[in-house]
This record gives structure tokens, sequence and C-alpha cells, in this order.
């Protein structure tokens, strides 16, 4: 009757093989797919800038024409940074108060961080206080996450300068955790399979406790593909996509040397948290990324970590039209920091994953710097 209109939020996911966009808005306690797309940064990667032209500039024209492919209601957007880009790190502080804390928070971040701190975003919140192991007193756990000013302000710049307003900049890391884990309080182990790299988290109750960002992805899935049956890239990608189990079957097994270093970290990570935390222990391995589909890949990480392991759905929170149904069937979990950034949009006052506790962090990645 008085023609109210319901808000839209828009995700978007800075990848390094593609910029990809959603639109999502709450409706009546339910969650809708306004709008989504992609584009392919594959010549952008092959071919690099124009002479004349910075990498910034061609990436601002992608997502230019991503946007007006797409024409979204929202006017401003949310955005993430590739892992690699940022740092999170969980310390152990014995309890104190905020100004103590905060000068301990910095001095320990001169540990961790190879630059100087006036150079850095750098934010903390305490996740929770605990008893010491030896019953002297209290400990307070803090999340430090932290960034390159010069990257946020990148990423500033693209968006602004493709026509909108940024609302927040996080980590994909948060994106990824409240879109495929969400608030599920067994501690799992997400492994995030991209292009080019491949994220490693440890979550609790939508808590990212640890994080590992490593330099191999899909692609080098895909080379090993290549190399090991004598065809073209182009050829072992669509075998990659195929129902065929290179993983599993004795006829056609294949030793892919980055699964190993994925699965190599994973283990070191469950045993390093479990060293230090008894009390968490990691009851599944959840998939994600364009790699998660590899037919056999499920199966084979069962047996080396000796856990569960099912592949994440990010969509399962948004009803969409039914002509959709096969597209986002074939895009799976490789939109999940677009969708976890569209969630954090809807859910602000909530904050579902990470939930109330990184408010101050994408307030400080978000602020003019």
């Amino acid at each position: 009757m008085f023609g109210f209109s319901h808000p839209t939020y828009l995700g978007i996911d800075f990848g390094t093989a593609s910029i990809k966009a959603i639109e999502l808005r709450e409706k009546n306690g339910t969650i809708e797919l306004v709008n989504f797309g992609q584009v392919n940064l594959s010549q952008l990667e092959k071919n690099g800038a124009a002479p004349g032209e910075s990498f910034g500039d061609v990436l601002v024209t992608y997502l230019k024409a991503l946007l007006s492919r797409m024409n979204p209601e929202a006017d401003a957007a949310y955005v993430a940074m590739p892992a690699f880009i940022g740092l999170i790190s969980l310390v152990d502080f014995p309890a104190m108060d905020d100004n103590e804390l905060e000068e301990a928070v910095q001095f320990e971040a001169k540990r961790f961080i190879p630059a100087s701190l006036d150079d850095i975003a750098l934010s903390w919140d305490i996740i929770r206080n605990t008893a010491q192991p030896d019953g002297t007193g209290m400990r307070q756990e803090v999340l430090v996450v932290a960034a390159l000013k010069n990257e946020v302000e990148h990423y500033r710049d693209y968006v602004e300068k493709a026509g909108l307003k940024m609302d927040f900049l996080e980590l994909e890391t948060f994106s990824l955790a409240r879109a495929v884990v969400g608030n599920q309080k067994d501690l799992v182990l997400l492994v995030d399979i991209g292009a080019r790299s491949t994220n490693l988290l440890l979550v609790e109750s939508g808590l990212v406790r640890v994080s590992r960002n490593l330099d191999v992805g899909g692609k080098d899935l895909t080379r090993t593909l290549s190399e090991t049956l004598d065809i073209t890239p182009e050829r072992a990608e669509v075998l990659k996509k195929s129902n065929k189990d290179f993983l599993n079957e004795p006829e056609a097994r294949i030793i892919f040397p980055a699964l190993e270093v994925m699965i190599d970290e994973g283990r070191r990570m469950i045993s390093s948290h479990l060293e230090r935390y008894p009390e968490f222990v990691c009851r599944e391995i959840v998939l994600s990324g364009g790699s998660a589909s590899f037919t056999g890949l499920a199966k084979y990480l069962e047996k080396a970590f000796d856990r569960p392991v099912r592949k994440g759905n990010p969509w399962g929170r948004i009803q969409y039209d039914p002509k959709y149904k096969e597209d986002i069937e074939e895009l799976g979990t490789s939109f999940s920091v677009a969708i976890g950034l569209a969630l954090a949009g809807i859910d602000k006052t909530e904050s579902v994953g990470q939930g109330e506790k990184t408010s101050a962090l994408k307030k400080l990645l978000s602020k003019k710097l």
C-alpha cells in the first residue's frame, strides 16, 4: 500500500580468476536472490594491462562491465580482499584492561607482521575469556586482523571508480566462514580451493580460529592432469569437471602434489590446534571453491584426514527462481565469498558467521585510512 521497498545487499568478490557479484534481499524473514554474475579475468591475467593502463584501471573496466550487465539495485557494496593480502592470528594474553591489551596487541603484532605498523590497518577483538590451564587466573583469546593500508585503499578505489560506495571491506576468510559454515558449533576444517590459491580455515561456532593461505589451487590440479595425460590444459579442465575419478580408481589414479600440500598443512593445523586447545576436536572437513566438485575429492580427503568430508552449500539459506537451478548447481561453492558478503549486509546487526566479535574489524578495514 505504501510502496515500501526492501533494500538489497551487493557482495563483490575480487578473485584471482574472476570477479563475482551477487545481490540478495531479505523479505519477511526469507533471503531472496535478486541478481548474480561474474566476469572472467583470464585475458587480464594472460595479457596484463595495455601500455599506459594500470592493472587497477583494467580491473575497474571489468567491474564496470559486470555491473552494467547486472544493473544492481544497490548503490553500495560489501567487498572482500584475497586472504593472502591480510593476516589473521589468534593470540592468548593474560587478562588485562583494554588499554593494556591494546599495547600488548601492538607489541605482539610486531613479531608476526613483516611491515611497519604505520603501514598496517590493525584491529583486534576479545573472542573469549577462559581460565589459565594452571588455575592461576584468567586468559583472553584475542583475534588479531591486519591488512596493508594501501591495499585497503586500492579496493575502495576500484569500487568507487565503478560508481558504488563501499559499505565495508573484509578478508575473504570471514566471508567464506559465514557462507559455508555459518554458526555450526563443532570445530571444522574448511578447505576452499580457488583457482590459484587455497584457504584452509579452522572454524568453530562461526569463528575463524586459524587461517592459512597456500599458493596452490585448481590450476595446479589441471596442470597435473595435463602433464600426466599429455593433453592440453583446456582438455584437462574438461576432464576435471567430468565424472572420471582420477583420485580413487586404481586404473586411473594420479598423484596430485597440490592436494598433498593441502592435506599436510591441514593435518598440521588440526594437530597444532588440538595441542593448544584440547577441548576443540575437529569433527569434519568442509569443501568449498571451484574445485570442490572434483570427482572423488571428498572420498580421497576422507581417507587422508580420517574424518567425514562434505561439500559446503552457500546457497542453502537463499531462495531463488527455479529457472536459475541449473546455473546455481553448476556454480556450486564458487560464489561462497560473494554470498558471505551479501549475507553480512543482511545480517549486519547480528553478523552471521563471525558474529558481533568482528564488527570492529570490519569497521577498521572499511573506514578511511
